[in-house]
C-alpha cells in the first residue's frame, strides 16, 4: 500500500516540476518583453560625433548606452518607419539602414545648397529643408525620393538650423531670420506645408528664437532662445511652449554661461535630448524631462564633441502583410545602383 502511494507521488511531482518550469518561463518571457517595449519607447538616438578624430553618424540608446558608428556624414534625422536614417553628407541628402549596408544619394547634383537636417514629414513622402535651389534660398519641400523640391519659404537663416512638422503632416515650424536694428534675428513660425498662412509663435524682438521641435504628441514645441537677438554666444537655453505659442517656460537652468541648442524628443514626448557646451569647451547630449527634472549628460566623452541628436520615431502600425508602413523601400526602388560613401 505505500509503494502504491510512492508511485502515484512520482507522477505528481513531475507535474508540479512541469508547470513550475512553465511559470518561469512564462515570467521569463514577459520580463524580455517588457524590455523590448521599454526600449521602443525609449528609443534611439542617432548624433554626430568627432569621438574617432573625424566627423561620423552613431546610434545609442536612450540612455547613452551601445553607441555605434553607423557612416559618414552629419546632421541625422529618422524617417518615420524608425529603421532608416537620413544624414548629409559632401551637400547632398542620403538614406541608410540601421547597419549601414545599404546607402544612397537622393539629391546629388539637384540642389547648389543645403542648410538644415531633412525633416521627413510623418507619413514619409515629403522632406522640408533649408536650403537654395537655382540661386533661391528658403525653406523647400521635395519628394522621398530626392526628387520634385519646391520653394515653399523665400528667405534665409545665419546658421545651420532645423525644421519640425506637426504630428498630422499639415504644417511646418521653422525660424527664418528677420531684420532688426543693427542686425538680424529670429523666431519660431509656423506655417502650412505649403508655406502659406504664416504664424509668428514667439514674437520677440529682444530675444533670438531657433532650433524648433515638435513633440510627437502634437502638444508642444520646444526650441533654443537667447535674450539678445545680436549674440552668438551663451546664454542659449532650452525652451518649450503650447504648439500655439502659448505659454513659453525656459526649461533648462537659466545659467549665463549656458549654450544649449538642437532639441529632440523622446517618442513618448516625455523627454527631450540636446547638445550642451561642457566646461573644458567640447559639447556632450544631455537628457531632461519635459517638466524640466532629471538632467543627466548621456554621452561624457570628454576631449570630444557630440552633436545634432535625434531621437527616433515611435514604432509604426504594423499593416495588413505584417510589415512595417515605410517609405524606404520605394526610395531603396527608384535607385539604379546605390553608392558607397567614400
Amino acid at each position: 500500500m505505500i509503494g502504491d502511494v510512492k508511485l502515484r507521488r512520482k507522477p505528481l511531482e513531475r507535474e508540479q516540476s512541469i508547470v513550475k518550469l512553465c511559470q518561469i518561463l512564462i515570467v521569463v518571457f514577459l520580463l524580455a518583453l517588457s524590455a523590448d517595449v521599454i526600449l521602443a519607447v525609449e528609443g534611439k538616438i542617432a548624433f554626430t560625433s568627432n569621438r574617432d578624430g573625424e566627423g561620423a553618424i552613431y546610434i545609442m540608446d536612450g540612455d547613452g548606452g551601445n553607441p555605434f558608428r553607423l557612416t559618414e556624414g552629419t546632421n541625422p534625422s529618422w524617417l518615420p518607419d524608425g529603421q532608416s536614417i537620413g544624414f548629409l553628407y559632401e551637400d547632398s541628402f542620403w538614406v541608410t539602414d540601421l547597419n549601414g549596408a545599404t546607402r544612397q544619394n537622393l539629391t546629388k547634383g539637384r540642389i547648389d545648397h543645403i542648410s538644415s537636417p531633412a525633416a521627413w514629414s510623418p507619413d514619409g513622402n515629403q522632406i522640408a529643408y533649408w536650403g537654395s535651389l537655382g540661386g533661391v534660398s528658403g525653406v523647400h519641400t521635395m519628394d522621398a525620393d530626392g526628387r520634385g523640391s519646391r520653394l515653399i519659404l523665400e528667405g534665409f537663416l545665419l546658421h545651420d538650423d532645423t525644421l519640425s512638422w506637426s504630428r498630422d503632416g499639415n504644417r511646418i515650424v521653422g525660424a527664418p531670420v528677420r531684420p532688426i536694428k543693427n542686425g538680424f534675428g529670429s523666431d519660431i513660425v509656423l506655417m502650412n506645408a505649403n508655406g502659406v498662412n504664416h504664424k509668428n509663435l514667439t514674437n520677440n524682438l529682444r530675444a533670438r528664437h531657433i532650433n524648433p521641435s515638435w513633440s510627437p504628441n502634437g502638444k508642444y514645441v520646444a526650441y533654443v532662445a537667447s535674450p539678445d537677438p545680436l549674440r552668438w554666444w551663451p546664454p542659449h537655453n532650452i525652451h518649450v511652449m503650447n504648439a500655439d505659442g502659448t505659454n513659453p517656460v525656459i526649461l533648462t537652468e537659466e545659467d549665463r554661461w549656458a549654450y544649449e541648442w538642437n532639441p529632440t524628443w523622446s517618442p513618448d514626448s516625455e523627454k527631450i535630448a540636446f547638445v550642451k557646451q561642457t566646461p573644458d569647451g567640447f559639447h556632450d547630449i544631455f537628457t531632461i524631462n519635459a517638466d524640466g527634472s532629471g538632467l543627466r549628460n548621456i554621452t561624457q566623452t570628454h576631449r570630444a564633441s557630440e552633436a545634432s541628436p535625434a531621437w527616433s520615431p515611435a514604432p509604426q502600425a504594423v499593416s495588413a502583410s505584417g510589415r512595417l508602413v515605410t517609405q524606404w523601400g520605394s526610395v531603396k526602388r527608384s535607385a539604379k545602383s546605390p553608392p558607397t560613401v567614400k
